[in-house]
């Protein structure tokens, strides 16, 4: 009886042990909804568009493309994701058509993906008018390239990369939130994959105004100016860019914890600015007719200035290879009666080179705006060329950048 007790004990004991591995293995559950992959498209660090700049009317971008590669704890890494990231507002999915009656709550896939219960996942992602041909071929998927190949650069072209977030994995409980950026104080978190997109296109705006100086001043001429698009077949109003080109992208993961890795630009140098290499193809964009900017018997200056180029997507650049030509006409009146009309170029009757002009902006970069603010004197005939430069992100009147505030869900809010 003694022995047949030991048995059932041992026996028992191992049950137990059973229930209570089986009792281990059940605290992960892979489809609870907490283990959901999801994206934080946010500002928590040092960047160029969030959340609020994907769904807003300049870029026009509701979704972005994603790829990621699973490394589990045992066996060969694999591609583990190939898919569209949608905005959400709860099960609805935002769009242009609804964007008005909604708030962005998550980013996520259309399908749900959840968190492997081990190793971690590397995730690529990109948006924009013009996708890259990704390469995901290495054995190891520790290098992925994106290549940009002979894209042609219109008017509202768009092209996003987003730094490569590696090493990620689930958080250990529901509260858990990633850290991100070490120097970032004002305690920005994120609970989804971390985003963070740049601008790999520039943008140029041109404007006008007349101005003069109260020592050119007259007590009874008013002085009119306006810029014209076409006055003849050879003076033409343009700026002419190169508007095809080529850029390589690699992200070779060396990282050991979770953060997000910008890439290499392959072709980056002097000559390759922002890692583009330009083609041949040139563009010859017109700018717009201004209104007509008068400079009136007590004034010094038209007022403010008049956008003759809106804002225009071009790739970056080297502006001493870009052409510019201003034509505009000038008169000048007694009361209503005009007593002198002329029509000049900047150029010297030909077009010059934009570098040349404006020597302070020797290059159209990567998420940058260029605002050239041209300022024409009818009376000394003298045209000032007073280029700008700032980031791609929204900047205050005060010259600050915006505020963007995160909550926990994931909601940009101004």
């Amino acid at each position: 009886m003694r022995i047949m007790k030991k048995y059932f004990i041992l026996a028992v004991a191992a049950l137990a042990a059973s229930v209570a591995c089986s009792k281990v293995e059940t605290e992960f559950n892979p489809t609870d909804p907490g283990n959901k992959i999801a994206f934080e498209v946010a500002n928590y660090a040092t960047q160029t568009k969030a959340n609020v700049a994907l769904t807003n009317a300049e870029d026009g971008i509701y979704q972005f493309h994603t790829v990621a590669n699973q490394f589990p704890a045992i066996g060969s890494p694999v591609q583990f994701m190939d898919v569209d990231i949608l905005p959400w507002n709860g099960t609805t999915q935002v769009t242009s058509a609804n964007i008005s009656s909604n708030n962005i709550t998550a980013w996520a896939p259309a399908d749900d993906y959840f968190w492997p219960k081990t190793g971690y996942i590397n995730f690529y992602s990109y948006a924009g008018t013009a996708a890259p041909t990704v390469d995901n071929s290495a054995a190891d998927k520790k290098t992925v390239k994106f290549a940009y190949n002979n894209v042609t650069i219109d008017a509202n072209a768009n092209i996003l990369v987003a730094d490569a977030a590696l090493h990620y994995a689930r958080a250990n409980s529901a509260t858990e939130t990633y850290p991100v950026d070490n120097s970032e104080t004002s305690g920005h978190i994120t609970k989804g994959v971390p985003t963070l997109f740049h601008h790999q296109l520039a943008k140029i705006i041109v404007d006008v105004e007349a101005r003069t100086t109260d020592a050119k001043k007259s007590a009874n001429t008013i002085w009119k100016v306006q810029v014209l698009k076409a006055y003849d077949a050879t003076n033409v109003s343009t700026i002419s860019p190169i508007n095809k080109g080529s850029l390589a992208l690699t992200s070779a993961d060396a990282s050991t914890t979770a953060e997000t890795v910008a890439w290499t630009k392959d072709n980056e140098n002097a000559t390759n600015i922002s890692g583009w290499v330009p083609g041949t193809d040139k563009e010859t964009i017109e700018l717009n007719d201004s209104e007509v900017l008068t400079i009136d018997v007590n004034q010094t200056s038209s007022g403010a200035p008049n956008e003759i180029l809106a804002a225009r997507s071009v790739m970056p650049q080297l502006t001493s290879g870009v052409d510019f030509k201003l034509t505009y006409k000038v008169q000048a009146l007694h009361g209503s009666t005009v007593f002198m009309e002329e029509i000049r170029t900047v150029g010297i009757d030909a077009a010059a080179v934009i570098g040349d002009l404006a020597n302070t902006v020797t290059s159209w970069k990567a998420n940058q705006k260029i605002t050239y603010h041209i300022i024409i004197d009818p009376v000394s005939e003298k045209v000032t060329f007073d280029p700008a430069v700032e980031e791609y992100d929204a900047i205050d009147a005060d010259g600050t950048v915006d505020e963007i505030n995160i909550n926990e869900n994931g909601i940009v809010t101004p």
